[in-house]
């Protein structure tokens, strides 16, 4: 009675409208986000066929024959197969790690220029001036970008440094997101699988 005597509330209270138009817009945004990442997901797809196929033919070539030497005849038409699926293996593994490498230096770059702006407005902010190097416009010198060359290249090296993955104490604030980013990769998986 509780449960329902809020509901009603709540529904008596919102704006039908508002509430359609903020729905709809995270749905547009959902597919836009979508869409992007099926294109991402289709890339790093391609590259790893393309690393599997430049791997396959010196494997073939050095390796086949030394495990189908290795190899009880009767299992000797396994050996091309299981081959095929370790090349593909390692190239999705390979496909996947220099996609998270690219992923961490986009995001290091603009999380650096983000965190040199946002110091330089604090600075200006405080009227610390760093003995002429602040100036009123940042489009006037260079110290925000070189600041920004600085916090991306400590970004990135953490998030090498942790490989890839948030480190213990922030999993507990960000699982949140955690969980939106493997709903959004089930949702590009079904998207490509169809």
């Amino acid at each position: 009675e509780y449960v329902q005597r809020k509901t009603l509330l709540v529904l008596q209270k919102m704006n039908p409208k508002k509430v359609d138009k903020a729905i709809s817009s995270i749905y547009t945004v959902w597919l836009s986000i979508m869409a992007v990442l099926s294109i991402q997901f289709a890339r790093t797809i391609q590259m790893a066929n393309s690393i599997a196929e430049f791997m396959i033919q010196p494997v073939d070539r050095f390796i086949a024959p030394i495990v189908q030497a290795a190899t009880p005849d009767q299992y000797d038409k396994w050996v091309p197969v299981i081959l095929g699926w370790i090349c593909k293996s390692i190239a999705m593994t390979l496909a996947w790690t220099i996609a998270s490498i690219q992923i961490a230096f986009a995001s290091s770059m603009r999380g650096g220029l983000m965190m040199a702006r946002a110091g330089y407005k604090a600075l200006l902010k405080h009227n610390i001036r760093l003995g002429g190097l602040i100036v009123d416009d940042h489009e006037k010198t260079s110290i925000d970008e070189y600041a920004s060359y600085a916090f991306a290249a400590l970004g990135f090296l953490f998030q090498f440094a942790v490989g890839f993955n948030v480190p213990f104490p922030l999993k507990l604030v960000l699982w949140p997101f955690e969980m939106a980013e493997w709903m959004i990769r089930v949702g590009v998986m079904r998207a490509n699988q169809g």
